[in-house]
């Protein structure tokens, strides 16, 4: 008689009590807003419907079949034509990140992360003998650089970033050597360095979120309300939508600072399940990645573990004036369609992962 697959729950329901909990927070959060927090929450139920949706294939189609050579090829491709269409149909004057759709805007950086994961565990599981090879490290390297190079041409430095950090721990994982991986971070550093000297409002970024108190009406301004919020929750927090911060103080509340919100509304206590909630989705990854049955199966599980869990710190450490501004929004909490929807994308292929784990 077959084994009976069953996914890890634990992981399952922190998943979605995140989901549920950002709804009642973009609700929240877009309290008074002028466009009316029902339109908000609606909108954002609708995507984490359909993320839902997507959850549930990924999770019952063996992952295997994910890994067959067309279907990464088909994904990783359909990401960088969405990324090179909203370089130039873009709606935004200021970045290309976006794609307008009827009702939706559409970010194919977000897709962008998932793909990188998905050839990389498809790609390094294949050639595990030979991780080594030049001929490995050339061909994964130009896919993950031209999906960080069209993010970069879309003025998003955060999500490149992140992109290279995801496929770090993945090649990390699958075995490369230190000193390899301590070249191409010194490389990436490089790199990095360069795409902050070009673009003034990024050393602008850099400079300023260490003193934000140096100009509190401009640079400085949403770093200074973000931590004024975190600072007034005290333990308990101001009761759920009696936060003021949000109320025109806080550029992005309901995106990239939602976290703050959370703080501002529900204190210590609230923020600490936040975080405790993504340390779970951390300890479940792993324990999936060192159970799997196969690399694919390991380097899936690792990659999308990182993708996550590396989102989720970076947005706390942005809130928290750790890091510089950046806009990365918090997995399964913020606002945002395209992020919510691939988050759970990514959520069903870990859960299914698991479902196999020995």
């Amino acid at each position: 008689m077959p084994r009976q697959l069953k996914c890890d729950r634990v992981l399952c329901l922190t998943i979605l009590g995140l989901m549920f909990f950002g709804l009642v927070m973009v609700f929240s959060a877009t309290t008074g807003s002028a466009d009316g927090s029902l339109r908000f929450v609606l909108k954002q139920a609708l995507s984490a419907g359909i993320g839902l949706l997507a959850m549930r294939f990924f999770m019952f189609v063996d992952y295997h079949k994910l890994g067959v050579q067309r279907t990464v090829y088909f994904v990783v491709g359909g990401t960088i034509a969405l990324l090179c269409v909203a370089l130039f149909a873009s709606e935004t004057a200021n970045t290309h990140r976006f794609l307008r759709i009827w009702i939706f805007s559409i970010q194919p950086s977000e897709f962008a992360k998932l793909a990188a994961v998905l050839f990389l565990a498809f790609y390094l599981a294949k050639r595990s003998d030979k991780i080594h090879d030049w001929r490995t490290l050339g061909e994964a390297g130009f896919v993950v650089a031209a999906l960080c190079g069209l993010i970069l041409w879309g003025r998003d430095l955060g999500t490149a970033a992140l992109v290279v950090m995801v496929a770090g721990v993945v090649l990390w994982v699958a075995g490369l050597r230190p000193s390899y991986l301590l070249a191409g971070g010194l490389a990436v550093v490089l790199l990095l360095g360069v795409a902050v000297a070009i673009e003034p409002y990024r050393i602008e970024r850099l400079t300023i979120y260490r003193h934000p108190e140096r100009d509190p009406l401009g640079a400085g301004y949403q770093i200074q309300q973000s931590q004024i919020a975190v600072a007034t929750g005290g333990f308990t927090g101001q009761g759920l939508m009696a936060g003021k911060q949000k109320m025109d103080f806080l550029p992005a509340a309901h995106n990239d600072f939602m976290f703050a919100v959370i703080c501002e509304e529900l204190g210590l206590f609230g923020g600490s399940l936040v975080v405790l909630a993504f340390f779970t989705i951390l300890w479940r990854g792993i324990a999936i990645a060192l159970r799997a049955p196969d690399p694919l199966g390991c380097y899936l599980a690792a990659g999308i573990t990182a993708m996550i869990v590396c989102q989720a710190m970076i947005n706390l450490g942005v809130v928290l004036a750790m890091l510089p501004t950046k806009g990365i929004p918090l997995p399964f909490v913020s606002y945002g369609g395209t992020a919510i929807v691939t988050a759970l994308c990514a959520s069903g292929v870990l859960l299914n992962v698991s479902q196999h784990a020995d």
